[in-house]
């Protein structure tokens, strides 16, 4: 069970800077009317801030107004800062207190009066926070704008797309779990084919890889029995040549050197002696030519 205790605001829309409370914490049925005495107090109710109370409450448990007005447009254009609304209610006897601001922006959350959060000057917001409070009020923001704060800004729940109505029924008879069970194994899928093409691009790297090093070893194969071969070729050239130094006999060739070199010397010896009786042949000729002559 939600228990509103009390609201108080800021320099939120129509409210100025001086903060304006209201008091839920009864037990009879609270009734807001507005006077507008901007008209001379006639009896006009509009424009008195009975809408600024609705999207005070939006903006605390939701960090957004029932229509898609822009957070900083629900900042006080007189003061265009310091904007503060803040709400204390009580679900299942836990007392709970929401401070959300902007220009400067803030968060705060307490639970039994203890800060669950840090305020965030920077952002203003933080995701985990409004996910707990949410959690807590067990009603999301389309819920709450089509169940408790009807109003005539909210789109007509007949005039919802067919998926929107689905999930406010489910939300409203307690089975959102299975929507929720749904898109989780749905993006358990997700991340299963992802994981199954990132795999299989896995696979086909390493079968490529695989094929190169296969190619390589196919090319070292053949280099290898190429290698052989000559190599066995020219063991067998050696070993010939080995066999045939080694029916050599060293003495006899030895001596054959020695003959051979003393038959080099006869022979040149021989050349010369040739080629001096050559020329002495010729003189001579040539010698009873000239006496002839």
């Amino acid at each position: 069970m939600i228990q509103i205790k009390n609201l108080t605001v800021k320099n939120f829309m129509s409210v100025g800077n001086a903060t304006q409370g209201i008091d839920f914490d009864r037990n009879d049925l609270t009734l807001v009317l507005g006077e507008n005495l901007d008209l001379g107090g006639d009896g006009s109710r509009n424009g008195t801030g009975k809408t600024t109370i609705i999207n005070a409450l939006s903006y605390a448990l939701y960090g957004q107004a029932l229509s898609n007005i822009r957070k900083d447009n629900l900042v006080n254009k007189t003061n265009g800062k310091n904007m503060l609304v803040s709400l204390d209610f009580v679900v299942n006897g836990q007392e709970y207190r929401i401070e959300r601001g902007r220009k400067p922006n803030v968060l705060r959350f307490y639970v039994n009066n203890q800060a669950q959060v840090s305020t965030d000057e920077a952002q203003g917001d933080s995701r985990e926070t409004q996910d707990a409070i949410e959690r807590i009020m067990n009603m999301s923001h389309d819920m709450f704008k089509h169940v408790l704060a009807l109003n005539t800004y909210t789109e007509p729940f007949l005039s919802l797309k067919a998926n929107d109505q689905r999930n406010i029924i489910e939300q409203l008879l307690g089975i959102t779990l299975l929507s929720e069970r749904a898109d989780a194994i749905k993006e358990l899928n997700r991340q299963t084919k992802d994981g199954i093409s990132q795999e299989e691009f896995r696979i086909r790297a390493v079968q490529e890889a695989n094929k190169r090093i296969e190619e390589q070893i196919e090319s070292l194969k053949r280099r290898q029995v190429l290698w052989q071969k000559k190599y066995d070729s020219d063991v067998a050239y050696l070993v010939a040549q080995y066999d045939d130094l080694a029916k050599i006999d060293i003495e006899v060739e030895l001596l054959a050197h020695k003959d051979l070199a003393l038959w080099t010397t006869r022979k040149q010896q021989q050349d010369a002696y040739t080629a001096l009786v050559g020329r002495q042949t010729a003189w001579k000729q040539k010698q009873q030519k000239d006496i002839a002559s």
